[in-house]
């Protein structure tokens, strides 16, 4: 019965059945291959959430831990490539509330206190995202914003929290935003650490912090440190944070062309000069670009992961994919890219997420089998952006 409604489903809308060509401008009809791939993230739709249609909406109602093997599934005869993309793309993305009333959203930061923490809740809730609104590429509406859930999947505003927690930097209206937040708990002040940057047109980048505590209450934002901006040196981009202790915090940022930096900090709040991290991608698969970055340790390995949203060295930013890299806890300016492809590519067909991959947040189960549960953020070809749940295993 369910492949009767998938099949019912590619029936009754014949640009399911095609796909882009290399030839812009033209179309050919999808390979048996290409078929199945689309076959299996729409059965793992329904299979994982459950699907309800009313009114030409869909809605997804969660109905059981779902865990997205892809090689477990695959057809026979299908290309090494395919194998080492163990991750579904999401059948459809997650419903996330803006301020501006969009709800498109990117760059998502989300902390699962069960997960990371042994926490069942803080501050009423299991999960907490801060994210911001995109709305078709407009920067002027990208301000640092919170929402919180108790499954992952269903959205709300914090109780008691206005959004945006920040307000747009004065000046050029598109030039100067908001950008890039990024969540970090801390379990010592019992508070969630937000940091965002701001960027000046052809001028400057600012990291910024603030602080939440548990009863939804927001402090006085603080500069973290500021950075000239020239073409030399290129953008601070993506800050991605690890307090490894009350004294010892580290922070990655990308400078928009090869070069990840790191820095580190006693107190969360005062950074140092940033040094250049390893950059394995140079090489990998013919070589990439890293563009934003996601960090979580993984301490039962010693180690810290990261998802990197980067294209190769020959396309574009619209050819984002999404990447996995590690560096040991001893050594957190030391990148290694272990695995042979990507974890996630853009959708395929007119699905939501056929634009390009962007940043991506990540929580880590542990287990016979380790478990990657991502949310990632993602454009349509329609610049559209939104946040989309999968999970899986590394392979």
């Amino acid at each position: 019965m369910l492949g009767e409604k998938i099949l019912a489903a590619f029936k009754g809308d014949s640009k399911e059945l095609e796909m882009e060509s290399s030839d812009p401008g033209s179309t050919k009809i999808i390979t048996r291959r290409a078929f199945l791939k689309t076959f299996i993230g729409t059965a793992a739709g329904f299979y994982f959430f459950g699907i309800s249609l009313s009114n030409n909406h869909v809605k997804l109602v969660r109905q059981q831990p779902a865990l997205v093997i892809a090689d477990e599934v695959q057809p026979p005869h299908v290309s090494h490539h395919i194998i080492n993309r163990p991750f579904i793309n999401a059948f459809n993305h997650v419903v996330t509330p803006t301020y501006d009333r969009s709800d498109q959203s990117v760059h998502p930061s989300i902390i699962d206190f069960m997960t990371e923490y042994g926490i069942n809740s803080w501050g009423g809730f299991r999960y907490w995202m801060a994210f911001t609104p995109y709305p078709n590429y407009n920067s002027a509406f990208e301000n640092p914003s919170l929402l919180v859930s108790k499954d992952g999947l269903n959205w709300i505003d914090p109780p008691g929290i206005k959004n945006p927690l920040v307000s747009k930097p004065l000046g050029s209206y598109l030039g100067n935003y908001n950008s890039d937040p990024e969540l970090v708990f801390d379990p010592d002040q019992d508070t969630l650490i937000l940091y965002w940057r701001e960027y000046y047109q052809d001028a400057y980048e600012e990291i910024w912090v603030k602080k939440i505590s548990s009863n939804h209450t927001l402090r006085d934002k603080i500069l973290c440190f500021k950075k000239t901006w020239d073409h030399q040196t290129g953008l601070m981009l993506s800050p991605t944070v690890w307090r490894k202790s009350a004294q010892e915090w580290y922070m990655w940022t990308t400078d928009g062309n090869v070069t990840m930096h790191l820095y580190t900090s006693a107190d969360g709040i005062t950074w140092s000069l940033g040094q250049p991290c390893s950059a394995p991608w140079n090489t990998w698969n013919g070589g990439y670009i890293p563009w934003h970055i996601g960090a979580k340790p993984n301490h039962l390995e010693q180690e810290i992961e990261f998802l990197i949203s980067g294209w190769p060295n020959k396309g574009t930013i619209k050819d984002c994919q999404l990447l996995y890299a590690t560096a040991p806890m001893s050594q957190p300016k030391e990148l290694s890219m272990p695995l042979p492809g990507p974890l996630l590519g853009p959708g395929a067909g007119d699905q939501w997420d056929d634009g390009y991959i962007y940043r991506s947040s990540f929580v880590r189960e542990t287990g016979d089998v380790p478990k990657f549960r991502i949310w990632y953020s993602a454009c349509s070809k329609k610049k559209a952006w939104h946040i989309g749940y999968t999970e899986g295993n590394l392979g």
